[in-house]
């Protein structure tokens, strides 16, 4: 909704609408990571001006915790495959 509005109240125009496979188009993309939202949400000069400093920096806090453990953890994938390659 934030940016939404910025957009609105700073009239920016809305780009061409995609008519093909947005996939492998040229557009710009949703970030596809916890990781690249994350960053995308720090440095992000909207989401600050909607929510303060403390709310960004205590979701991208949020978001760090989160990679920490997904980081630290081994899944039954991982596991499968190194044993599938040794």
């Amino acid at each position: 909704m934030a940016a939404g509005l910025y957009g609105i109240e700073r009239k920016l125009e809305l780009p061409e609408p995609c008519t093909g496979n947005a996939y492998s188009a040229d557009y710009a993309h949703v970030p596809t990571t916890l990781r690249e939202a994350a960053e995308l949400w720090e440095n992000s000069p909207i989401a600050r001006a909607a929510f303060g400093d403390e709310v960004v920096a205590h979701y991208r806090n949020m978001a760090r915790v989160e990679l920490e453990a997904f980081d630290a953890a081994v899944t039954d994938w991982e596991l499968r495959r190194s044993f599938e390659r040794m």
